[in-house]
C-alpha cells in the first residue's frame, strides 16, 4: 500500500531524509519511532504530498506522490503533530467543512455520526474549537482524518494530550481500523508504538536504524549483555584494551571527572563480559569507580541504535 524507494529530502545543505526505503502492506500498523529531528515528520510529509522528495520515489496505493498527488490525498487521512484547526469554528462546523472539502455529499451524515462517536466528541459539538482542551482538540483533528474513511492513516503523535482512558480508547480504535486500513503511527515513545503496532521502524539522522516486529527487537535485547564500567585509566589504553574483547558496541560516558574513563560495553549474551573485564582490570591495575552489569530494555536498544553517530566509538549501531 505504501512504498518508499531510496527517498532523500534536502533543505539546502541539510539532508533531513537520507536514502530511506521501506514498504507497508494493507492492514499493517507501523510504529514510526525516532528522537526529535530524526526525520519522522519529514518522511510523513512526503508520503502525504505535503512536500516533495528531493530524490527517490514514493507510491501510495500504486499512485506516485508527485505525479498523482490528488489521488494520493484521496486515499490518506492525516493527523499532523500540530493540529490544523480553526479556533473560531464550532466542532460540528469544522467537521462539516472538512466533509464538504472531501466531497462526501450523501455519505456525510453517516460518516459524521461515526467519527463523532469514535472520537468521543458528542459533548463538545457546539463548542468553539479554541475553547477546547488539548485532548479534545486532538480528538477533533483525529475525526477530520477519519471522516472520509481513508485507506491509509498517517498519525503523528495521536495520543498527545489525552488522559489515560482516552489513550486506551484511541489505541482500541486504531487496532480496529487496522483490519481494513494501513496505518503509520509516529511517536518518540517505544511503549506507545509497541502497544498498537505490528512492526516498528526506527529512524535516526534521516536513516532507518532498525526495522522489525516488536518481538524481534525484544529478542535482540535478550541476545546481548551490557556492562557499565568506569575506571581511572588513559582513554587510549582503555579503548584499545576493551576493543580486544570483540565487543558489539561501545558508548562512552562523557560526564566523568578528568582522568576517569567510562563506557557502556555491549557484547553477545554468550560472552562472559564480566569475567573478561575482571581479568583486564587485574592485568591493567585500574582503579574502579563503577562496574555494573546492566539489564537491557527496549528503550536501551533504541538509545543505542539512535545514538551511535554521536557517542559510539565503533560497533554496528
Amino acid at each position: 500500500m505504501i512504498t518508499l524507494k531510496n527517498v532523500c529530502k534536502n533543505y539546502g545543505p541539510i539532508q533531513a531524509v537520507a536514502n530511506v526505503s521501506f514498504s507497508i502492506p494493507k492492514g499493517e500498523i507501523v510504529g514510526f519511532v525516532g528522537p526529535n529531528g530524526a526525520g519522522k515528520s519529514t518522511t510523513m510529509k512526503i508520503i502525504t504530498t505535503y512536500t516533495a522528495p528531493s530524490s527517490g520515489t514514493v507510491t501510495v496505493g500504486g499512485f506516485d506522490v508527485v505525479e498523482n498527488a490528488l489521488e494520493v490525498r484521496e486515499l490518506i487521512g492525516y493527523l499532523p503533530e500540530t493540529t490544523p484547526l480553526y479556533a473560531d469554528m464550532l466542532v460540528h462546523e469544522y467537521l462539516e467543512f472538512v466533509g464538504r472539502a472531501r466531497h462526501l455529499n450523501g455519505a456525510f451524515k453517516s460518516r459524521f455520526d461515526w467519527v463523532v462517536e469514535a472520537a468521543g466528541l458528542g459533548t463538545v459539538l457546539r463548542r468553539k474549537i479554541g475553547e477546547l482542551s488539548k485532548g479534545f482538540r486532538q480528538r477533533t483533528c483525529l475525526a477530520q482524518a477519519l471522516i472520509h474513511d481513508p485507506a491509509v492513516l498517517i498519525l503523528d503523535e495521536p495520543t498527545s494530550g489525552l488522559d489515560p482512558l482516552q489513550i486506551i480508547g484511541i489505541r482500541k480504535l486504531i487496532k480496529e481500523l487496522a483490519h481494513e486500513k494501513t496505518i503509520i503511527l509516529s511517536t518518540h515513545i517505544l511503549s506507545e508504538a509497541a502497544a498498537v503496532s505490528d512492526r516498528i521502524l526506527m529512524i535516526h539522522n534521516g536513516r532507518i536504524a532498525a526495522d522489525g516486529k516488536f518481538e524481534d527487537l525484544v529478542r535482540r535485547v535478550s541476545d546481548q549483555n551490557s556492562v557499565y564500567i568506569a575506571v581511572r585509566a588513559p582513554k587510549k589504553d582503555f579503548d584499545s584494551s576493551v576493543r580486544s574483547m570483540d565487543l558489539k558496541d561501545i558508548i562512552y560516558d562523557e560526564a566523568l571527572p578528568r582522568g576517569v574513563v567510562g563506557a557502556h560495553l555491549f557484547s553477545e549474551a554468550k560472552v562472559d563480559l564480566t569475567g573478561k573485564l575482571n581479568e583486564l582490570i587485574r592485568e591493567k591495575k585500574w582503579d574502579i569507580f563503577n562496574f555494573t552489569p546492566e539489564q537491557m530494555s527496549l528503550e536501551d536498544t533504541f538509545i543505542r541504535l539512535t545514538s551511535g553517530d554521536k557517542n559510539s566509538q565503533g560497533g554496528d549501531a
